[in-house]
């Protein structure tokens, strides 16, 4: 006679049918997510922005965690004050890197891939790596050499004993300058591939390194322990990226294929977002030249005012700038100025709803936030009370700096980059102006004052360019 199976325990049964009903929500929510984020364009950009999003908000919430260590070992002092005027140079570079040859390359590279092939993309890669390691190089003996010209004249409010700190600081960070180059182009590739999360997920290294740096050798160290961390975490995160694109099949070694016309095309690009880039960045420096003559305390002040900002920017618009350009560069191929246009009137709507309540949510936690941030350790209850006066008007930037970066990918993917070279120009001019007149009036909070008014004309300008730039494609492409 055949013999029953055993009856299954009861607890057993309820854990069987348990474990279901998970894989069963599991699967349901990723066929969801599968719908939302493939087909059209706007589910494309949608899915890649979330998870750049949602990468980018796990390393800022590491690095505020980092800025809160920062903050208990240094506060406003003037150990801190040296180490941001020293990196501000090189972070400025690496700054205008990042974003200007992610601008440039990814077009004219998609563009060779799709109309060539692998092959010739690959050759594009190779020669722009090289020719931007080259660039980097000088780059860094022209700071070294020259250090002792320029610094003082960011530094001007420094006594001789601080200058001093801040110039060695300088020359031990030279190397963030080279190893960002290599990170920021295999980045780029990464990207171009829609190869987002690693690529966002990468920077997490630098806020980790420096928390370990100051857990393990602020005692012995001093600031010294937060640069080396600030190395180590940039090491870690270009090796992570080789890693990632040599597994790819792509050579991680710089090589020249000599002058294309694809070169041709990155170069030409590449010069007027460096140019337009630099402009930008350069109010940074203008920024913290002004801070530097304010007195102690005021460029600590004004960079952490800044690291809220940064973070919901980095939620925001750098996620938007990384997912939207490949599919922009797409459209422009195609030459699809009603669907530009389209996507332009539908994500400056979803920005606006989303970037205007958030921002004032945000000016009325301020004084909440810096306590819960910063308020401890070295970090008094006065440097509470400037930091939040800088940060408040710093967070009136957000929503006009989020749309700008609808206009700026725009023009890029067009290759129209010389109007972002003509606006840099009269903002850094705007900035410097509105920086000593503010000043006056606010003090320090009086330069992040500026910053958002600056914001706001760009975007007025760079916007109305862009659309009369659209109109006169789709007018040349009806004949």
């Amino acid at each position: 006679m055949p013999v029953d199976a055993p009856t299954p325990p009861e607890g057993e049964k309820e854990g069987t049918a348990f474990s279901d009903s998970v894989r069963s929500l599991v699967k349901r929510l990723q066929e969801k997510w599968i719908h939302l984020s493939t087909g059209s364009v706007n589910r494309k950009v949608f899915g890649a922005a979330m998870v750049i999003g949602t990468m980018t908000l796990g390393i800022k919430v590491i690095s505020l965690l980092k800025e809160s260590f920062v903050a208990a070992a240094f506060g406003t002092g003037s150990d801190y004050d040296a180490f941001i005027v020293a990196l501000l140079v090189p972070a400025t570079i690496v700054g205008i890197l990042s974003g200007s040859l992610n601008a440039a390359l990814i077009p004219t590279y998609i563009e060779i891939r799709e109309q060539e092939n692998s092959e010739a993309a690959q050759r594009l890669y190779t020669t722009i790596l090289m020719w931007n390691t080259i660039l980097l190089v000088a780059l860094i003996l022209v700071m070294a050499f020259t250090a002792r010209l320029w610094l003082p004249i960011i530094a001007s409010g420094f006594d001789p004993p601080k200058l001093a700190l801040a110039q060695n600081l300088l020359y031990w960070s030279l190397p963030i300058v080279i190893l960002t180059g290599f990170s920021t182009t295999w980045g780029a590739l990464l990207n171009a591939g829609e190869k987002f999360a690693l690529v966002a997920i990468a920077p997490a290294f630098q806020p980790l390194a420096i928390i370990l740096g100051l857990g393990l050798f602020h005692r012995s160290m001093g600031i010294y322990s937060l640069l080396g961390g600030t190395v180590l975490g940039v090491l870690l995160e270009t090796m992570l990226l080789g890693v990632a694109l040599a597994r790819r099949g792509h050579s991680l070694i710089p090589r020249w294929h000599g002058v294309t016309s694809a070169f041709r095309k990155v170069r030409a690009q590449y010069g007027a977002c460096i140019a337009a880039a630099f402009m930008v960045s350069g109010m940074g420096l203008v920024d913290q030249a002004f801070a530097s003559t304010l007195g102690p305390r005021s460029n600590s002040a004004l960079s952490y005012g800044s690291k809220l900002v940064g973070l919901v920017l980095s939620l925001g618009a750098t996620a938007i700038a990384t997912a939207i350009l490949p599919q922009l560069s797409r459209m422009v191929a195609l030459k699809n100025w009603n669907g530009i246009r389209h996507f332009l009137r539908f994500y400056a709507s979803v920005i606006l709803a989303v970037t205007v309540p958030a921002t004032l949510i945000l000016i009325g936690m301020s004084t909440f936030l810096v306590r819960v941030m910063y308020q401890h350790g070295s970090f008094s209850s006065q440097d509470t009370s400037l930091v939040v006066k800088v940060q408040i008007f710093y967070l009136l930037r957000i929503p006009f700096s989020t749309c700008l970066v609808l206009v700026t990918r725009t023009l890029t993917a067009l290759r129209a980059n010389h109007f972002l070279l003509v606006m840099s120009f009269g903002s850094f001019t705007l900035n410097a102006v509105l920086d000593y007149l503010f000043i006056q009036k606010f003090g320090i909070a009086g330069i992040t004052l500026s910053t958002s008014a600056c914001s706001v004309v760009i975007l007025l300008c760079l916007g109305t360019a862009m659309y009369r730039l659209l109109d006169r494609r789709s007018k040349e492409e009806a004949v």
